[in-house]
């Protein structure tokens, strides 16, 4: 073989592997995008419909639940200090914990989340939520909105200018998204996940649903099931369900399946 014919062999590999890199990370980015969709709807949902917020308020924390989590209530921060939807820090990282366990609610699902946030709003932030849910249904609502849970709620380091930030994103991208439309918003209250085991079908909106080893989002993935897939469940505990996929056993978050 010529020198010119391997090198020409070379360039071919080398862009076939590079061709094959940018196809996997779009398909990646195009999961990350999907699942973070989700969340952001469910999250809506909630503030909406169980919590009473309007769409302006909502706007306001959806803002901050970007920011600080990007929608991930399994997420880290701090050296592992702070955790979840908000990034519940230190003390009040074990309130969440707590609270959740004494409720029969999975603290790492965004539905043990927001319920804790649902009581913390009503009971450690009365003012905070009063304010909320007067809040203009407007454009200009949404951005105080959003402002206010910064500053009063989340108080992150230089407060002042992230407050500003959350506020205009709130105004500027989520309260026009929302506002006059339904899209695939629900209208009904977001219900507990399912403590019973029987039919199920995987709900994610399109991403894949993790299989642990452990009812707990520290363990170990064992597989995972694509949308739409039928689970049959025959064990619930603590927001997890127990189910048996591909000949591998194990655990399911069950916020993200509904009964079938």
């Amino acid at each position: 073989m010529t020198e010119t014919k391997r090198s020409t062999k070379v360039l071919r590999i080398l862009t076939a592997f590079l061709l094959m890199a940018v196809m996997v990370s779009g398909a990646l980015v195009a999961m990350g995008r999907s699942h973070a969709a989700t969340n952001e709807e469910y999250c809506y949902n909630y503030l909406r419909n169980n919590m009473g917020l309007n769409t302006a308020a909502a706007a306001g924390l959806l803002a901050n639940f970007e920011d600080e989590s990007g929608f991930n209530p399994g997420i880290s921060g701090d050296s592992g200090s702070s955790y979840g939807l908000c990034q519940w820090n230190k003390d009040r990282k074990v309130e969440l914990i707590d609270y959740c366990n004494s409720h029969g609610l999975n603290y790492s699902t965004l539905y043990g989340q927001l319920s804790f946030l649902n009581y913390e709003l009503q009971n450690k932030y009365p003012e905070l939520l009063a304010s909320l849910r007067s809040t203009a249904n407007s454009s200009t609502g949404a951005y105080n909105a959003g402002y206010r849970f910064c500053y009063d709620f989340e108080r992150p380091a230089a407060k002042e200018s992230k407050s500003q930030t959350r506020g205009s994103n709130a105004s500027r991208n989520y309260f026009p998204k929302y506002y006059g439309t339904t899209g695939n918003v629900a209208t009904t209250a977001v219900t507990a996940p399912a403590t019973t085991g029987g039919n199920y079908v995987v709900s994610t909106g399109g991403s894949n649903l993790n299989v642990r080893n452990t009812p707990s989002a520290n363990g170990t993935i064992l597989a995972q099931a694509a949308d739409g897939t039928r689970l049959n469940i025959t064990q619930v505990q603590n927001g997890w369900g127990k189910t048996t996929i591909g000949g591998v056993t194990g655990w399911v978050a069950m916020d993200y399946v509904k009964a079938v």
